[in-house]
Parts: structure tokens; C-alpha cells; sequence
């Protein structure tokens, strides 16, 4: 019978959730950026709207 007390149910998941983390940041600093191009916007009006006003 395997009895599990409180103190090594977290340590347990310390670990776990160690190991879940240091996946996840090892699988995001794998991706590689790439160059994109460019394209010029001279004489160009560029409007940014957020869209929060409330209809009336």
C-alpha cells in the first residue's frame, strides 16, 4: 500500500510543474524569427482604431 502524506504530494507537484515549465520555455526558444519584407507606406494614412466607444 503506498501512502502519500501532504509534504510529498507537494514536492511532487513542485517537480511536475517544474518539468511542465522548463518544457514550455525550451519549445518557445526553439522557434526562429525570420525576416519579413518590407513594403513602403510613404504618402500613406495609417488609422488605428481600438473600437471601444459604446453605440448610442
Amino acid at each position: 500500500m503506498i501512502i502519500i502524506n501532504k509534504k510529498k504530494l507537494i514536492a511532487i507537484s513542485s517537480l511536475l510543474l517544474i518539468a511542465i515549465f522548463a518544457f514550455t520555455f525550451q519549445k518557445a526558444d526553439s522557434n526562429k524569427t525570420v525576416q519579413t519584407v518590407t513594403l513602403p507606406v510613404s504618402n500613406k494614412v495609417v488609422v488605428l482604431d481600438a473600437g471601444h466607444r459604446k453605440a448610442r
